[in-house]
């Protein structure tokens, strides 16, 4: 029988941290606190920085029914 240790690199802690960060709703680094940031002074963004927010934006929308699955999913 193989002992197997499952080993996280210091990168993937890494990228964990990050992503918490980024979603985590009452930090200043949010997802949603930089959009209403930049919302609120919309002075701080061009125009072509506009329409990369938005498409980037539109793939986050498309990403969200596989989130509700996951979520469904994990919730069972």
């Amino acid at each position: 029988m193989a002992n197997t240790k499952e080993i996280i690199s210091q990168n993937e802690v890494d990228d964990l941290l990050r992503i918490n960060e980024f979603i985590e709703c009452d930090t200043q680094d949010s997802l949603l606190h930089e959009l209403k940031q930049a919302i609120l002074d919309s002075g701080k963004l061009d125009l072509d920085q506009w329409i990369e927010l938005r498409d980037q934006l539109h793939e986050i929308e498309e990403l969200i029914p596989h989130i509700d699955l996951i979520i469904k999913l994990k919730q069972e």
